[in-house]
């Protein structure tokens, strides 16, 4: 199962690895064309290119996803600041529930693993729509049609990402809340002592009458 987990977290830093490898290399090619480009001399070392994109993807989507994460945006989880200035971080938020009811963290990982792959692709949907901008704008020559087309579609796209991202973080935040919560009440408390009494292991332990 642990195994499982890890897979996914990398699957998922390798998707957002490749979106930054899209505008990183939309950049690239804005700035220095792509005449240098030999796609037929490529060919013989297709499987070692395809394993070193692999790796670099990884990298590039955990330094992304760290990156990002550190943006003092309230919408964004385990960053500096929360939807309420009164609560706790997400951060210790999460460590506390990880020390009282480590099923209720795994469950909660899941769902911060799935919003940090929604949150990278809201950031990569924008940079992606400015790099094919200014490319089509540089390489292809500018015309006032295909600017307002593709700029209408940039803003709907990204628009719509940032919106699901947004919505995406709210939901997370409200299920960590009401788990903290629920976790550190103090019913849960009594709960969970009276469950590790010794005199509730007794009773636990106790052969029942047939």
């Amino acid at each position: 199962m642990k195994e499982l987990k890890n897979t996914a977290i990398i699957l998922e830093l390798v998707l957002i690895g490749f979106q930054v490898l899209i505008w990183v290399s939309l950049l690239i090619l804005t700035i220095f064309g792509f005449g240098w480009v030999h796609l037929n001399a490529l060919k013989q070392w297709s499987t070692e290119i395809s394993v070193g994109l692999v790796g670099v993807a990884y990298m590039l989507g955990l330094i992304f996803d760290k990156a990002v994460s550190a943006l003092p945006y309230s919408w964004i989880v385990g960053g500096t600041r929360t939807p309420k200035e009164d609560s706790p971080s997400p951060l210790a938020m999460r460590v506390e529930i990880l020390s009282r009811k480590p099923e209720v963290s795994e469950a909660l990982e899941r769902r911060i693993n799935q919003h940090r792959l929604v949150r990278g692709t809201v950031f990569n949907l924008a940079l992606i729509s400015v790099s094919g901008l200014v490319f089509f704008m540089v390489r292809l020559g500018f015309t006032f049609r295909l600017f307002i087309a593709f700029l209408s579609l940039s803003i709907m796209f990204v628009g719509f990402a940032f919106f699901t991202g947004k919505r995406s973080a709210e939901s997370l935040y409200f299920e960590l809340l009401h788990a903290h919560k629920t976790v550190t009440s103090p019913t849960h408390a009594e709960e969970l002592a009276e469950r590790n009494s010794p005199s509730s292991s007794k009773e636990r332990n106790r052969p029942r009458a047939v």
